[in-house]
């Protein structure tokens, strides 16, 4: 039998299914779904620093005939604050005195500011991990994509010296010099990165000529990216890699793995199939395994990374002309 228990950012899981923050992670009566689904463990829903900014300020516009004197605001801006973040600590709570398996505190920042506060709260409440969940929208002309990195360098670098619990980054993979980015979060202790984010994108609503949002939710075929750069730096990091998007079945579960992939993270899949999901998965690595006569996971993790096959430039070239002409193999 098949033993699919693996570590992931020094946590013991029972298999490499990881819940991604979602919907699927906002309450605590989803989270024990998840836990009953089977799966290795959960990221919470993110605490987004944007959106609590927003409810706050939200609540004081819905309280300005009460604001008469100067020091209201403020202490109607920050009560706000107070109460959006002590529903997540509260979730965070309660899912540690409820759940087994690991909970992972997602965190989404955009600058290096508040959200330091929000981590030590997080520890504070017993999180066995920290996910950092950043973005820049690199539309500022005047900022150079050196600027972008050193943003990330300098969230990581801050993060890492306030927090003594394993430490994650959830990013894209929009950089000029990807592996480079990921080589200098390893000198920064970083614990683990997840490769990579699906981020919101806008879209245009051609019949009412209106902005909209494009869909949200991965397919099958989005997993190609993640696989590769899993495959490129697997083995020149440290840290641990966890492969996300577009992750739907155990197929694709056991070819991260041979990537190098330590666990893996999945929303879109549970979102449209449901928690069932989640052992039809298992039982697929499981059956692979059993049949290429694997006992546990890392019999075969990282077999086809790159730098431990015969040719490694097959992870590096793009092949475009070999794709339209009909995919011959070398």
């Amino acid at each position: 039998m098949a033993d699919l228990s693996t570590k992931y950012l020094g946590l013991n899981l029972k298999n490499p299914i990881i819940v991604g923050s979602s919907p699927l992670t906002a309450t605590l009566d989803s989270l024990k779904k998840c836990e009953d689904a089977g799966v290795g463990a959960v990221v919470l829903k993110s605490i987004f620093e944007e959106q609590i900014e927003g409810e706050s300020d939200a609540a004081v516009d819905d309280s300005q005939e009460y604001l008469v004197h100067a020091d209201a605001y403020g202490f109607m801006k920050n009560s706000s604050k107070e109460r959006a973040i002590d529903e997540h600590l509260t979730l965070l709570e309660n899912a540690k005195k409820s759940l087994q398996i690991p909970v992972i505190a997602s965190i989404n920042c955009r600058e290096n500011g508040s959200w330091i506060e929000y981590i030590n709260r997080f520890i504070a409440c017993g999180a066995d991990a920290i996910e950092l969940n950043h973005y820049i929208v690199a539309a500022d002309r005047d900022v150079d994509g050196s600027a972008i990195e050193k943003n990330y360098l300098s969230l990581v670098k801050a993060a890492r010296k306030k927090v003594s619990i394993p430490l994650s980054l959830k990013m894209g993979s929009s950089f000029s010099s990807l592996s480079n980015l990921l080589l200098k979060f390893d000198q920064l202790s970083i614990d683990g990165v997840v490769l990579f984010n699906r981020f919101y994108s806008p879209d245009i609503d051609t019949k009412n000529l209106s902005f909209t949002s494009a869909h949200m939710l991965s397919s099958e075929d989005e997993y190609a990216q993640s696989l590769r750069w899993t495959a490129l730096m697997s083995e020149e990091l440290r840290y641990d890699i966890c492969a996300s998007t577009g992750i739907y079945t155990g197929e694709t579960v056991v070819k991260q793995l041979l990537a190098g992939a330590k666990a893996v993270q999945l929303c879109s899949a549970l979102m449209k199939h449901g928690l069932t999901r989640v052992s039809k998965i298992t039982a697929e690595v499981s059956s692979w395994m059993d049949a290429h006569e694997f006992t546990q996971i890392s019999d075969f993790n990282g077999q086809l990374a790159q730098e431990r096959i015969a040719d490694p430039s097959r992870w590096e070239r793009t092949q475009y002309m070999r794709t339209i002409m009909g995919g011959k193999k070398d």
